[in-house]
């Protein structure tokens, strides 16, 4: 990735040299964001430090102030660069072959067309995309399960009721709703609102629990979190605990690592969809630097919230959640806030919308793969979309109705780990055409892209005579 960003290749814009971004800044990284992360990082921000300080790596004693010490740094470095790296993986391949080289299929397949040529249409290409789909599905009801019965509590909080299955029903009832409305109406009229007025929402409620809460301590202990992360960077990344015989990398760190993968087809199938206009360099800063950043303001937030209650025995949140449930403990922390009565819905909206940006995304792609074509939007029809969103509630259902979370959990991990042989074909593929694309600019050759529709034999001559420069940001003379 840093090659990419500060060679010449970080200057190739994504489309026509007369493209202009689809959306704006804002709303592009707030597709981004609100896809990338979903609700987990709601979730997982008081539960991951809490967790790590009571069961730290490396052989520290629980429950002291050396565990503390990992518990956020562990929880920035699993949502931070490595994650966001990922996604990058397959998003830059993809934007390149849609918008430069004009595959016409959103598929992870057709960014291998370089290597794999006329099977990347065959039995290999459809065996890609159809690992990429259920993968994407176990990740996606894994999401369900996690955060379905959080947002109950939520409700059963607001309105004074238990949380039963039917409750578990209705929350996935109203994100199916939520997110099927938003994927029938499109990316402008649907995903890119819903985005933006997620990241505001969110954002005033960061900022609330930040002026609120121990200031200091949030702000010291981010800074600190930061510099240990980037300290034992390498540490983290290759523990395996085999001195000590601890689960812990076993349990977070290989866990995290398919899951990113699960998701990176997601992620970059969407990123790629939406970058038309973009360039290279771009992506990148979007995707590993401002993503990590706007995960760690966040964590930085809620998980040293939730870890100064447990360090100053405000609230015993580790007490809770061992014996009442995770949810329970992230309910107790939410309580002590002030004017938690009015936080407490504000938390119900962001949860809902959060997870349906990344459910709404997932139908998008999932219907994108599996239509013949798209149309002149690069949308699939409607009535496809509105099947995968009713495809994924039913998932969500199936898993909260027989508790099989942990072997959906298992499923991304044994379908994350092929998915990174696609990730290195399609990384290969990307090279090999850039490269390719850059020699014949240099020599004054023709680019050829592939075309959008079938070629017919009477405009086969006059496809490849198109001459165009898409480096040097206009067309080229060259033969004219």
């Amino acid at each position: 990735m840093r090659g990419l960003f500060l060679a010449k290749f970080g200057q190739i814009k994504l489309g026509d040299p007369d493209d202009k971004p689809e959306f704006s800044n804002f709303s592009w990284f707030a597709m981004i964001f609100t896809t990338g992360i979903g609700g987990e990082i709601m979730y997982q921000s008081v539960i991951e430090p809490i967790t790590f300080f009571n069961d730290p790596p490396f052989g520290v004693e629980s429950g002291t102030l050396s565990a503390a010490e990992w518990a956020i740094p562990h929880n920035f470095f699993y949502w931070g660069i490595l994650a966001w790296a990922i996604y990058a993986l397959p998003s830059i391949p993809m934007a390149y072959a849609l918008y430069v080289k004009k595959i016409p299929h959103l598929r992870l397949s057709a960014a291998c067309r370089p290597l794999l040529g006329k099977h990347s249409d065959g039995l290999l290409g459809k065996i890609v995309d159809i690992a990429m789909m259920f993968g994407l599905i176990g990740v996606v009801g894994t999401s369900i399960g996690l955060v379905a019965p959080m947002v109950a509590r939520f409700l059963g909080e607001m309105f004074n009721i238990p949380v039963t299955f039917g409750l578990l029903v209705i929350v996935i009832a109203l994100w199916v709703i939520l997110f099927g409305v938003s994927v029938y109406l499109g990316l402008e009229k649907g995903l890119k609102r819903l985005s933006n007025f997620n990241i505001i929402i969110v954002a005033a409620i960061t900022a609330f629990v930040f002026l609120v809460g121990p200031t200091v301590f949030m702000l010291d202990n981010t800074i600190q979190s930061i510099g240990v992360m980037f300290n034992d960077f390498f540490k983290m990344s290759l523990n395996l605990g085999a001195t000590n015989n601890e689960s812990f990398a076993q349990d977070w760190t290989v866990f995290y690592w398919a899951w990113w993968i699960g998701y990176a087809s997601l992620i970059g199938l969407f990123t790629a969809r939406i970058s038309k206009g973009r360039t290279i360099r771009q992506m990148i800063i979007t995707q590993c630097l401002i993503g990590p950043v706007g995960c760690w303001v966040f964590l930085g937030v809620f998980g040293n919230y939730a870890l100064n209650l447990e360090l100053s025995n405000l609230v015993p949140v580790n007490s809770i959640m061992v014996n009442s449930g995770q949810t329970e403990g992230i309910m107790a922390v939410i309580n002590t806030l002030p004017f938690s009565a009015i936080l407490i819905p504000l938390f119900v909206i962001a949860y809902l919308v959060f997870s349906a940006t990344t459910f709404d995304t997932a139908s998008l792609i999932l219907s994108s793969v599996a239509s013949k074509k798209l149309d002149r939007t690069g949308q699939p029809p409607r009535i496809h979309r509105l099947f995968w969103a009713l495809i994924l509630g039913s998932v969500g259902i199936i898993v909260l109705a027989i508790g099989g979370l942990e072997a959906i959990q298992l499923s991304s991990v044994i379908v994350g780990v092929p998915m990174i042989l696609v990730f290195a074909l399609m990384t290969i593929s990307f090279i090999k055409s850039v490269k390719e694309d850059f020699r014949q600019k240099d020599t004054g050759s023709t680019l050829i892209r592939y075309p959008v529709h079938p070629i017919s034999e009477t405009n086969q001559d006059q496809v490849s005579e198109q001459r165009e420069d898409v480096f040097a940001g206009k067309e080229s003379n060259i033969g004219k």
